[in-house]
């Protein structure tokens, strides 16, 4: 008798024990969880502790709270200019609402996650850069292009109880097939984009020219001028004054000029036999003769 008593006790705390350990639960800081009573969320955790639910008929699911990981596969599109790109892309997001997500993934797992992912990602990736050229993918441009991939991703993920934190192309390149003759239309393209800045720089540089050689040709005019007019002030004082001191001895200035012109006529080795009654023998000796008078 003694012996059923002490197995029936102890049938009793061993359901006990199922029964209480079937009813709690422990909420990690790093996840969250959701009750589920036939499938159907009855309640959700996303602070960690001890927690309780119904034993044996509510069953629970965890979700990480962490940033998690998706690497999409490369995938091969067609940008804008009709360029076949391998494109290769890396995403990190968070489920931030565990109902929605258990709601509107199937399955509700990161599995789930990452099978919406790769739709939604290749979908956005197709979209924007399919609207634009091979060349901008290699500029400045690159980063705006990423944030408009990851906006787009964004938006599409909020549904579905996810929190797009950052996506990123990783690589790109051209599918092997394709690579010498893009390149070939890549260098064409650069070759004549150089010809014609080369053309327009010829241009501008031959404006340059035609307009410094205008204004060179206008300053000589207008210097000359200046230069014709100050020389020709200065003839006229220098006339004034001649004629100023020649004035106050007509003699004397007959005489030089008369010595200027014989000067200017006869060479320095000439000799010159004057007879005693020729003009300038008379002038030479009424010169010599006036100091005496």
């Amino acid at each position: 008798m003694a012996s059923k008593f002490s197995f029936a006790f102890a049938f009793f705390i061993i359901v006990i024990i199922s029964v209480f350990t079937s009813s709690v639960f422990i909420v990690d800081q790093t996840n969250q969880a959701i009750v589920l009573l036939f499938g159907e969320s009855k309640k959700v955790h996303t602070t960690p502790g001890l927690k309780f639910k119904l034993p044996f008929i509510e069953e629970v699911t965890f979700y990480d709270k962490r940033v998690l990981d998706y690497d999409l596969p490369p995938i091969q599109i067609t940008t804008g200019d009709q360029k076949r790109l391998v494109v290769d892309t890396y995403t990190r997001y968070r489920i931030t609402d565990p109902l929605l997500f258990f709601q509107t993934v199937k399955p509700a797992t990161e599995l789930g996650a990452q099978m919406r992912f790769e739709a939604l990602i290749s979908s956005s990736v197709r979209n924007v850069l399919g609207k634009i050229p091979l060349r901008n993918m290699l500029s400045a441009d690159r980063s705006a292009i990423m944030r408009q991939i990851e906006e787009e991703v964004r938006a599409m993920s909020a549904p579905l109880g996810l929190s797009i934190v950052d996506v990123r192309i990783i690589r790109t390149e051209l599918p092997a097939e394709n690579r010498n003759a893009v390149f070939a239309r890549m260098n064409s393209e650069l070759d004549r984009f150089a010809k014609e800045n080369r053309a327009k720089g010829a241009e501008i540089a031959q404006g340059i020219k035609s307009r410094a050689e205008k204004e060179r040709t206008i300053l000589l005019a207008e210097a000359q001028k200046k230069s014709q007019i100050t020389r020709g002030e200065g003839d006229a004082q220098a006339i004034k004054i001649s004629t100023e001191a020649f004035s106050k001895d007509p003699e004397f200035y007959h005489f030089y000029k008369t010595m200027e012109t014989y000067r200017e006529s006869l060479g320095e080795e000439t000799s010159l036999v004057l007879s005693t009654d020729s003009a300038l023998f008379n002038m030479f000796s009424s010169q010599l003769k006036s100091p005496s008078k």
